[in-house]
């Protein structure tokens, strides 16, 4: 992924994020399969779109997306990533990630957590990548910072639900 259509990304990630409103999530769980990967999230998680997004889904306490990048693209833009902690390191400084965040391991994924304050309002992320066959999956879970204490319990929950078809 070039690094315009990187910060265009993130650009169009966190002005729909200003504009979700919380509330506490609903009971139930749903499991969202998209492309070759499915995630299980609670009831009240919602399919949008969003550019450059494999897929997108929102709820009134958080949003998370998915983003499938193939290697061979990455390959080809002549970036050497032999790791989904590769990829991550790319995407953090691709995308100047403030606090320079620690990747971290955690079963089948690594992952990095980080804070960043648009037009004044603070969020937080937990960015997970995976590494599956041809592609790197990053899926990103975000809300507001305050919430993010008693949200990251279900961005992990979240994070190692996901499962790859032929896994």
């Amino acid at each position: 992924m070039a690094k315009g259509r990187k910060k265009s990304f993130l650009v169009a990630f966190l002005s729909l994020l200003m504009i979700m409103i919380l509330t506490s999530c609903g009971p139930g769980k749903m499991k969202v399969h998209e492309d070759n990967m499915e995630i299980t999230l609670t009831k009240d998680f919602q399919r949008s779109t969003l550019q450059n997004a494999t897929w997108y889904y929102k709820s009134k306490d958080a949003l998370v997306m998915g983003v499938k990048v193939d290697k061979l693209s990455l390959e080809n833009d002549g970036l050497e990533i032999n790791s989904a902690s590769d990829y991550a390191a790319l995407y953090i400084r691709a995308n100047d990630i403030p606090g320079n965040p620690v990747i971290k391991t955690r079963d089948k994924y690594v992952y990095f957590e980080y804070t960043k304050t648009v037009s004044n309002t603070a969020f937080a992320y937990l960015t997970s990548v995976y590494d599956h066959g041809d592609s790197y999956w990053m899926v990103n879970f975000a809300c507001y910072k305050d919430a993010y204490p008693e949200s990251s319990g279900d961005f992990f929950k979240w994070a190692d639900s996901v499962v790859f078809d032929n896994e």
